[in-house]
């Protein structure tokens, strides 16, 4: 029986568009130009289009390429992220913790590739678990994340994210919440639509 090897890190090209309609077109064409996987692709809070694919470093700059061309003036932002944790990927896919354990940080920025890329270097610093991952859904122009572990990590974690998006002008803000009361986080939990 063949052994599985859990793949740790991949790449992501995350484009964000100006309009809903030639966002999805647009995102029709990527997955037909490259072998990528499709993480997300959803429409933003105020009429715009979010898509993330992952995969090969030169697939991804294919589906990248493919966007730009595609989109023209319709792509809002466009970016390669090389080499993120795959906890990263799995959370925006919106596989993560519903149980939380110590402490929680939430990371919150108006700029999603650089708030994914703050997460790849929280995720490689500390040991964490993401409890929710939200890029613009739901929260007007503002993206988001919620990570948990021992307050140790979760302090480092904050800390790393902070300074990541400090550096590029791209932090909202960074709070951490010691042993979080259960009644705020099922609230926390409850309010978080998936629009």
């Amino acid at each position: 029986m063949e052994q599985m090897i859990e793949k740790k890190e991949s790449n992501l090209a995350v484009v964000e568009f100006k309009s809903i309609a030639r966002g999805i077109y647009v995102t029709d064409a990527m997955l037909k130009a490259a072998d990528v996987n499709l993480v997300m692709s959803s429409s933003l809070c105020p009429g715009k289009y979010l898509t993330v694919v992952e995969g090969e470093t030169s697939a991804v700059e294919n589906s990248l390429k493919v966007a730009d061309e595609i989109g023209k003036m319709h792509v809002f932002s466009s970016e390669i992220i090389n080499s993120i944790n795959y906890k990263v990927i799995e959370a925006i896919y919106g596989k993560s913790t519903d149980k939380i354990s110590g402490s929680i940080a939430v990371i919150e920025s108006m700029q999603m590739a650089n708030l994914i890329s703050s997460a790849d270097e929280v995720a490689d610093a500390v040991d964490i678990e993401f409890s929710d991952f939200r890029l613009a859904r739901g929260c007007g122009v503002n993206s988001f994340y919620i990570f948990n572990g021992e307050l140790s990590s979760v302090r480092e974690g904050a800390r790393v994210a902070s300074e990541y998006l400090m550096s590029r002008g791209a932090l909202l803000a960074g709070r951490v919440i010691s042993g979080p009361d259960p009644e705020v986080w099922r609230w926390i939990r409850s309010s978080l639509c998936r629009c």
